[in-house]
């Protein structure tokens, strides 16, 4: 039986030796040493372990794992986040979808950007969230950047919320496929060119929201060119053809905007014909005889 096996989970004091990198270890007295990971240190990360602890201090911790290596030798896992309340024991109560709330971006990866709602919490911004500007998305999020994000999911026990840069000025309330958000068959909406295929240009609509506007729903002509009618980052039109919610499909169109509006022209036009007074033709003959007089003097 392990010796120290009793120890685990008892809050003990001790003294710091070293400080390093990846932690610090802690002498527990009687010989006992244990390693304070910097993942242990606080429920923020820690990016630099000596601006918690610093060598020769005296800190209370608690035992997380007593194991035993190959060699037979002790190794204690020490914990100093867990004497204080995790942040997580409030998220479901405290955080709600449609939120917009201030955040620090902390950390880009190739999928997205982390962020930083309070200490201890933060929200991934995934790479579909972010509107396309004709750059990369992670320009839009340098790391130790404020602003403001909604809250586009939240899943407590997995400690995940998903978040959404908020464009200043703008204000989102939700991006799933309902008529709240708007994205629904014959809805009228403007969205960014993302980016173009063979088949279609791809259009954003909201974070995680991208429809496709097939080549015969952009109303250009058959040889135009599609990227030049379309930059990507530029502001297009369009109207909701279909939604395919089960396997998160968009169909849009920009020819069908295009229709809806010659048809608005045609329509206002008739109605000026309709309104305008009717001019008796004899008026107008005596008018036209009046001018062919005059050019004959």
């Amino acid at each position: 039986m392990n010796p120290l096996s009793n120890i685990y989970g008892a809050i003990v004091t001790g003294r710091v030796i070293s400080v390093r990198d990846f932690g610090a270890f802690v002498d527990l007295g009687g010989g006992v040493q244990g390693l304070l990971h910097v993942s242990e240190m606080g429920w923020s990360r820690v990016s630099n372990t000596s601006h918690v602890v610093s060598a020769g201090e005296e800190i209370t911790v608690k035992v997380l794992r007593v194991t035993e290596d190959d060699g037979g030798a002790q190794k204690i896992a020490l914990g100093l986040k867990q004497l204080s309340e995790d942040p997580w024991s409030k998220v479901g109560a405290t955080y709600e979808v449609g939120q917009v709330r201030t955040g620090r971006v902390t950390r880009v990866a190739e999928f997205g950007a982390f962020v930083e709602l309070e200490p201890g919490v933060e929200g991934l911004a995934h790479a579909s969230t972010f509107a396309p500007t004709g750059q990369h998305w992670a320009r839009q999020v340098p790391v130790g950047m404020s602003g403001a994000f909604e809250i586009l999911s939240i899943d407590p026990g997995q400690k995940r919320i998903g978040v959404a840069l908020v464009e200043e000025g703008a204000s989102r309330r939700g991006t799933a496929p309902s008529p709240e958000s708007g994205i629904v068959p014959g809805a009228r909406l403007t969205g960014k060119v993302e980016r173009h295929e063979k088949f279609g240009v791809f259009v954003f609509l909201a974070p995680g929201r991208t429809g496709l506007m097939p080549m015969s729903e952009t109303g250009v002509a058959r040889d135009a060119d599609v990227a030049k009618a379309f930059p990507v980052g530029s502001d297009v039109e369009v109207v909701v053809l279909e939604v395919d919610s089960s396997a998160r499909r968009i169909r849009l169109s920009r020819k069908a905007v295009q229709d809806a509006q010659e048809a608005e022209e045609l329509r206002e036009y008739s109605e000026r014909a309709d309104r305008a007074p009717a001019e008796p033709f004899g008026s107008l003959g005596d008018q036209l005889r009046g001018a062919l007089g005059t050019r004959k003097k």
